[in-house]
């Protein structure tokens, strides 16, 4: 395409061009959205990627056959995803038809989300009441979530307590936050084989923690029924963190979008080394 067939293209670029182009967009990003509440958004992030490079190849090194195949297999590629990613299309229809564009769009935890997970695991550590809480990050965990008992509500310290509350029907296994809603209570997560950081011992609140944040880049907080200690978990890398403000402090700089938690041993933390 030279100046002048570019110039007539934008040309016919009127209001009602863009409106066509602003809802394509808009449905290519609620799909997006959809989807990146579960693990299957990594397998779509690859095959975009994938076609992404051969079309780079077959345009610059001119590949008859390769450019045919992609010309020629839209039709087959949508039909491919349709029925590759059907759980999640179901899945994602059914959340829009339960939550607004706010909850939609919240992925996130808020500042007083991490408070009231702080101060809840504080006081559970005091008085030796095992719990799990995983917070949902970047990658979905719908699929985890659908493992477990709605709660769809907004946390509070109050609320964590009250899940695990020893003998409660929701005390075990893992709760499940996103936003600042816990969304649902008694998941089951992944259990890891080995976890990093010299862990000789551990039960399997500790291995669910590490399981699930070495398949995804969630986090998640452990609260020892034994030891009363609390560790948070991040990367497959269990540390143990100080109750109270000490470990509402990490959470928030863990949270921050710009940190990698993953290598890092930081002052004031110590790894565990026993359940």
């Amino acid at each position: 395409m030279d100046f002048q067939e570019a110039r007539e293209v934008l040309n016919q670029f009127d209001w009602s061009a863009a409106i066509d182009v602003l809802l394509i967009a808009a449905a290519i990003f609620a799909a997006f959205r959809l989807l990146s509440r579960t693990r299957a958004i990594t397998l779509l992030r690859g095959a975009v990627g994938l076609i992404l490079v051969l079309v780079i190849l077959g345009l610059a090194l001119d590949l008859t056959a390769v450019n045919w195949i992609l010309q020629n297999g839209l039709v087959a590629l949508i039909v491919g995803a349709a029925v590759i990613f059907q759980p999640e299309i179901r899945r994602g229809l059914d959340l829009l038809g339960r939550t607004g564009i706010q909850d939609l769009l919240a992925h996130d935890p808020t500042d007083d989300t991490i408070d009231a997970v702080a101060e809840a695991a504080t006081r559970m550590a005091r008085e030796r009441h095992g719990a799990l809480i995983v917070f949902e990050r970047e990658t979905g965990l719908q699929d985890v979530v659908e493992t477990g008992v709605p709660v769809d509500a907004r946390i509070s310290a109050e609320l964590i307590e009250g899940i695990f509350f020893p003998n409660s029907p929701l005390h075990d296994m893992a709760t499940v936050v996103r936003g600042a809603r816990v969304v649902a209570a008694s998941c089951e997560l992944p259990l890891a084989d080995e976890v990093r950081g010299n862990v000789r011992r551990l039960g399997t609140r500790h291995r669910a923690a590490a399981g699930i944040t070495e398949q995804t880049d969630a986090l998640s907080v452990v609260v020892s029924e034994e030891t009363g200690e609390v560790s948070i978990c991040q990367g497959g890398r269990l540390e143990r963190v100080p109750r109270g403000v000490m470990l509402a402090q990490e959470l928030h700089r863990r949270m921050a979008r710009n940190t990698d938690g993953d290598h890092q041993d930081h002052a004031g933390l110590e790894r565990v080394t026993n359940e």
